[in-house]
């Protein structure tokens, strides 16, 4: 290792490795001094030049010590880095003669050599982003020169040879970096029209206009404009006037301040959201673009992410499109590898972007679920700078992206990140994810709630005069204020159709907006009513698949709406309606016959444009509105299995659920009887992952499977076997799960399969735990032991999410304590726990300290308890799962009890019992493992009422007998404390 050359990154973010493996340094003030002598490689720098570049503030007695503090702990914590650095009392220099690898050096060698490509692929962000002294930005600026002249060699070089896919996509980069610069949006309208897609060229008009607008407050230059006007004049274009400026931006005064603080605090490290809440059409979506704007002037980096109701959008769509946005994307680049692999479940194309890049292999959920949101942080954190996320219309968000966005404001406090959220107020209560989401924020002091009123008098008046574009008669403007009740997107719209010609005042804003698309010309009505069947944003290509339009009547269609400003501009490559009320009154003219068709045809158009994962739940919505019920059945399917792989189990159970409603829409036959049993079986792992196995639904799916498979007369499969088990086992029924985990076995047995075998073993060995069969537990449970193979763990975890191994070795500790035998539990706990930290496996391991902890309360061994409890919780991560954190949580009640705080543990405790009533069981056993919880705090404490009460249902459960004894003896030992103090 001492022998392997440094590796160095300054594009981006500072990175230090050894070959691949990262260097850790102690503070940024030793990356600030590495970068500063690699910048001036070869070049003795003296002290007194970089103890002032660093500490600029400083005299230069103070800055000179700071240097020399540095270096000292530099040479400490990377002793071998010393060679590399030439120190004299006078001066610094890096010594280029020895082997190293410098990434800026690369880079400027390429631009050398002319080597285009290789110069831009060197350069993975802007120099020492985050980084913001003086003395950075003068080489950031040169080095982002070159690189911008690079990219623009690229575009003329592949221009040159005819390469016209090429140019594009270098265009496109050169855009993305200097999103202002008109003269790269004419190329890139020339390359288009050159490439005979004049759609897209008139697109990228239409991005320039709008860019330039709310970043400038300015119209594309008379050169730009030209371009434009060249590409319409080949149609006969109707006489459209031109395009409006966008819709005023009036009053708001204190909720931009609210905003404004909020982002000050997120800058100074205090992550934060800000959740704006109002009625359709108050103006929340328009204050989020305003203030995003408002952020990007001040050199934030900004995405947004909406969401749209009743579409097929998958799971962790919302942060896909944040990750999706230009400064974000441009970010990736200075990530390693692993987290690429990782991002490349939401962001597949990286597999082609980022050549090698490894594909990444289905994991066991937590590990998983881990892995991915530890990406999405770094792919946040990338760009160095505050980052300002808008998520619009987040009542309509899924769950997964809610819980993710949860997970990263929970575990990156200090992050200068500002959420700014907005939702239509009716909704937040009554949408549970969304509502858990603000509860959690609340607590946490971490959410700023801003509810948008309608504008007052005044106000209403001051925007209609600025839309009209001159003075509103005042009768005018009162009747419009009583008519629009002050709502921003009434008055919007009724100006506009006035000023189309309807002279329509009305408070009903889908007659006004019906009013103002009935005056579209035929083309563009079409168009309208194909962008309201796609319900979301939509690009060129599938409205005219669906349409089966020409390109012509497209690029007329799409301007004349963008000029109308029935759409705008979405991202880089698509359109969105302005208001999903303009979208609603589209589609709410529409017949159902015509609605039926058009769903079909979008589907065909989505089916042909895109990749079918990605969009299979978009799929599923627009085939069952279709009417195709076969195709719809796959695709929601389809939809299931890409959510199940992001372990998304809620997502996954709705579509397989809609999957089983729409079956019988078809023939009844042996084929549907199969599939109906194929859709069930796959129900049954999302569903107990999202509801627990003593659920109602589950109990329903497994009678149905069972009784298509008898109807069909096939076996019932394992995975199926294992979920009746212990969905027996949950309900109390041990006849039932032995029976199911013999089946188990025998099949293992059968197919001289190890992996079913250990499952059916370790069914048989809880089922007779948790009956009180203590014998008979450690018997099976020992044989699970005994017939578990290492090379088969991989199988274990993904198939059945846990490592049989530890957790049957973890229960059987528990089991020999029970059965009088302490050395033997301390042996097997002490196996499993081992075994449990060597695979690393959170929910495993999280469920055998569980065991252990619940063996040392039994064992009353408090210093262990106390280890095993602050262990578990120092491991659970995101999916833990209720049966783990409650009983922590349970057990955290009980070490208030034992340090003198009897009240609060026991309120606790029965607070985490009353969260769990049996019929939400999330796993067998859970309930009586909390009353076990309870008794002891109880006997601690000296509490006989509560005690009695826990000890009745505890001897009461039907679906565990292990700890009935313990309660029997409680009992009669809190009946005599009752009577003694009676």
């Amino acid at each position: 290792m001492a022998d392997t050359p440094f590796v160095v990154q300054l594009f981006g973010q500072f990175r230090l490795c050894r070959g691949d493996a990262p260097v850790p340094l102690e503070s940024a003030r030793v990356e600030s001094v590495l970068a500063f002598l690699l910048l001036h490689r070869g070049q003795p720098q003296p002290r007194q030049r970089v103890a002032f570049a660093l500490w600029p503030d400083s005299t230069e007695a103070q800055a000179l010590t700071n240097l020399r503090h540095v270096l000292h702990t530099l040479r400490r914590s990377v002793p071998e880095i010393d060679r590399h650095i030439e120190a004299t009392t006078r001066t610094l220099r890096w010594r280029p003669d020895l082997p190293y690898r410098l990434d800026v050096a690369d880079f400027e060698a390429a631009l050398a050599g002319e080597a285009w490509q290789d110069a831009v692929e060197c350069y993975a962000g802007d120099l020492l982003t985050g980084l913001h002294d003086d003395w950075v930005e003068e080489e950031r600026a040169r080095l982002r020169h070159g690189y911008l002249d690079a990219v623009e060699r690229l575009v003329a070089t592949a221009e040159a040879r005819g390469d016209l896919a090429g140019a594009v996509r270098h265009a496109e980069r050169l855009l993305a970096e200097e999103p202002l610069r008109e003269e790269t949006y004419r190329m890139l309208m020339r390359l288009h029209d050159a490439r005979g897609d004049r759609t897209r060229a008139v697109r990228v008009y239409h991005q320039c206009a709008a860019a330039l607008d709310q970043d400038l407050g300015v119209e594309p230059a008379a050169e730009t404009r030209a371009v434009y006007d060249a590409l319409l004049a080949r149609d006969e274009t109707p006489d459209v006037t031109g395009r409006a400026s966008g819709p005023p931006f009036v009053g708001r005064a204190a909720e931009r301040s609210a905003l404004t603080a909020a982002w000050r605090r997120a800058v100074a490290g205090r992550a934060h959201v800000v959740l704006l809440a109002g009625e359709p059409g108050i103006g929340k979506s328009r204050l989020a673009e305003e203030f995003r704007a408002w952020c990007a002037h001040r050199g934030a980096v900004t995405a947004a992410a909406r969401a749209y109701p009743g579409e097929g959008v998958l799971a962790y769509g919302p942060v896909v499109a944040w990750l999706r946005s230009e400064r974000l994307t441009a970010g990736l680049r200075t990530l390693a590898r692993s987290y690429l692999t990782e991002l490349a479940r939401l962001l597949p194309e990286l597999l082609v972007e980022v050549p090698g890049l490894a594909r990444p292999e289905r994991l066991p959920e937590s590990e998983q679920r881990q892995r991915l949101y530890d990406a999405v942080a770094r792919a946040l954190s990338a760009p160095g700078a505050p980052l300002l996320l808008v998520a619009d219309d987040v009542q309509w968000w899924d769950r997964e992206s809610l819980q993710l966005l949860h997970y990263l404001l929970r575990t990156h406090p200090a992050a200068p990140w500002l959420v700014v959220a907005t939702a239509r107020g009716e909704d937040i209560d009554t949408t549970p994810s969304l509502a858990d989401l603000r509860n959690a924020l609340r607590a946490a002091e971490t959410l700023t709630e801003i509810e948008l009123d309608r504008l007052g008098r005044t106000e209403t008046t001051v925007l209609a005069e600025q839309v009209a574009g001159g003075r509103v008669a005042d009768a005018d403007a009162a009747a419009l204020f009583e008519q629009t009740e002050g709502n921003p997107l009434f008055v919007v719209e009724a100006l506009r159709a006035r000023q189309a010609g309807g002279g329509v005042l009305t408070p009903r804003v889908q007659a006004v907006i019906q009013a103002r698309l009935s005056r579209l010309s035929p083309e563009a009505r079409d168009l309208v009513a194909i962008a309201a069947t796609v319900g979301r944003e939509f690009t060129a290509e599938v409205v005219a698949l669906a349409g089966r339009l020409s390109e012509e009547v497209v690029v007329r269609g799409l301007d004349e709406l963008w000029r109308r400003r029935i759409i705008r501009e979405h991202d880089t490559s698509a359109y969105d309606f302005s208001h999903d009320t303009i979208r609603e009154a589209a589609y709410g003219a529409l017949s159902p016959m015509r609605r039926r068709y058009l769903h079909g045809q979008v589907a065909r158009a989505l089916a042909t444009a895109g990749e079918l994962d990605a969009i299979s739940g978009r799929l599923a919505v627009h085939y069952e509105a279709a009417g195709a019920v076969e195709q719809a059945v796959a695709a929601h399917a389809r939809a299931a299995d890409v959510a199940q792989r992001l372990y998304a189990h809620t997502e996954a159970a709705r579509r397989l659920t809609r999957a089983l409603e729409l079956l019988p829409g078809l023939p009844a036959s042996p084929e549907r009887s199969a599939r109906e049993l194929e859709l069930s079986t796959a129900l049954l792992a999302p569903l107990v992952a999202s509801e627990g196995y003593a659920s109602a639904r589950i109990h329903e799916a497994h009678e149905r499977a069972l009784t298509l498979a008898r109807s069909l007369g096939v076996a019932p499969s394992p995975p199926l076997l294992r979920s009746l088990g212990l969905g027996s086992l949950a309900r109390g029924d041990f006849a039932a799960a032995r029976q199911h985990g013999v089946a188990l076995r025998e099949r293992g047995e059968r197919d001289s399969d190890d992996v079913l075998r250990v499952e059916g073993e370790y069914l048989l060995g809880v089922t007779a735990f948790w009956a009180g069969e203590l014998s008979t537990a450690r018997e099976h449970l020992a044989c699970a032991v005994a017939l578990y193979r290492d090379e088969n763990r991989r199988e274990h975890l993904l198939r059945y999410a846990q490592d049989p191994v530890v957790i049957c070795l973890t229960r059987l500790a528990l089991t020999h304590w029970l059965l009088g035998d302490g050395d033997a539990a301390i042996r097997a706990r002490d196996e499993g726990l081992a075994r449990a930290e060597q695979i690393g496996h959170p929910y495993s391991l999280a469920t055998g300290l569980l065991f252990a902890s619940l063996l040392a309360l039994d064992m009353a061994d408090l210093p262990a308890l106390r280890r095993w409890v602050d262990r578990a919780k120092a491991v659970t991560s995101p999916g833990t799962g209720v049966q783990v954190e409650g009983a922590l949580a349970a057990l955290d009640g009980y070490l208030e009890v034992v340090d003198g705080r009897p009240s609060e543990g026991i309120a606790r405790i029965r607070q985490v019992v009353a969260a769990a009533p049996p019929v939400d069981q999330a796993a067998p056993g859970l309930r009586s493992a909390m009353l076990r919880i309870l008794l002891a705090a109880c006997d601690v404490a000296e509490e006989a009422d509560i005690g009695l009460a826990a000890c009745d249902e505890l001897i009461a459960l039907s679906s565990s007998a292990v700890w009935r004894p313990e309660a029997r003896r409680l009992r009669a030992k809190f009946r005599a404390r009752h009577t003694t103090n009676a």
